[in-house]
């Protein structure tokens, strides 16, 4: 009993920045890494209708049944015993009430037309990146679920394009905290449109192909928000502020005009550009009075052997951005916009 006191102290600690009532829940190591936070278990539960049963195939210990719970009837399917204990232990500390089934929910009778699905991504509880060792497997959740009015199914954002464009539905990247967080398939649209969402702002922008590229940056470099970059939007973002892509650098874009209030970008003051060279570069940050820079690499190469070759004692705060130009390497000295 003390064992599994202290577990839960440990895990409810580990559990704060994903719930508020983190201090109520209960939890297994492993289906706390996979749960959904609580704001990406808002947004999945806001694609459904209000006030149909909508039911979770993946429970766990319930952070997604919870969000759907709060938005109309609910109903959940888990295979493991505790978790599903522990999951109506979690929604009756949120005050809500569920059923849960104790079976495969891909084997169950299905009596409603709305679901979603997580499936676990672990193999030996090591992750994994190969769909067939997913539980359940996406291909058969998205064979049963195309007779739904809409399934949604989470899926990881690192899964290659052709893996994901097997599944008959369109795919957002979704993304909170400056971090693509997730792929998100909504089974059985037509139009198969690929976009990225941001949590945050509710803003969405949708795939295109890569913008017009420039060697040498401008004035201003913005990083692109990883979601837009997954989701092929650059060339949507460039178009909508005027921006062009830098070289081979999949993600950085270049402007001479400053956009401080798009949420899918962040923007840098140039400082100097120059062809990769360490001594170079150390030289140009010397002269500039830079603190060791932070270093964004778009290019391969080793991040940390560059901070370590740039220990500096100056006291201004610079970035150094790498990307490609064919075979060749740059270097952008920037610094945050104020």
């Amino acid at each position: 009993a003390g064992r599994w006191a202290f577990t839960q102290w440990a895990l409810r600690k580990q559990a704060r920045p994903k719930f508020e009532l983190a201090e109520k829940m209960l939890f297994t190591r492993e289906s706390l890494e996979q749960a959904t936070s609580e704001r990406l278990a808002r947004y999945h539960a806001t694609r459904f209708p209000q006030g149909v049963m909508v039911a979770d195939l993946t429970v766990g210990i319930g952070a997604d049944l919870i969000a759907l719970a709060k938005r109309g009837p609910a109903k959940g399917f888990e295979i493991d015993e505790e978790r599903a204990a522990y999951a109506q232990y979690n929604l009756a500390a949120h005050g809500l009430e569920a059923e849960i089934q104790i079976q495969d929910s891909l084997g169950a009778s299905w009596d409603f037309q709305y679901a979603f699905a997580d499936p676990a991504r672990r193999v030996g509880g090591k992750r994994t990146l190969n769909p067939d060792d997913f539980q359940p497997n996406p291909t058969d959740l998205a064979k049963k679920m195309g007779k739904l009015d809409l399934g949604l199914i989470k899926l990881t954002p690192m899964l290659p394009d052709k893996v994901l464009g097997e599944l008959p539905g369109s795919i957002e990247f979704v993304s909170l905290g400056r971090e693509c967080r997730e792929a998100l398939v909504s089974v059985g649209n037509p139009d198969r449109p690929v976009s990225a969402v941001q949590i945050e702002s509710g803003a969405r922008l949708f795939a295109g192909d890569y913008p017009p590229t420039v060697d040498e940056p401008m004035e201003f470099l913005y990083e692109a928000d990883p979601a837009a970059i997954r989701a092929d939007c650059l060339e949507s973002l460039a178009l909508e502020l005027d921006l062009m892509a830098l070289s081979d650098s999949n993600g950085y874009l270049t402007g001479n005009r400053l956009w401080t209030q798009s949420s899918w970008v962040t923007p840098y003051r140039v400082v100097a550009s120059h062809r990769a060279d360490i001594t170079a570069t150390k030289a140009t940050l010397e002269t500039l009075g830079s603190s060791t820079p932070i270093v964004k690499s778009r290019a391969g190469v080793d991040v940390e052997a560059l901070r370590r070759a740039w220990r500096l004692k100056g006291k201004r705060e610079l970035i150094v951005a790498v990307y490609a130009v064919g075979k060749s390497i740059r270097h952008v000295v920037m610094e945050h916009v104020r």
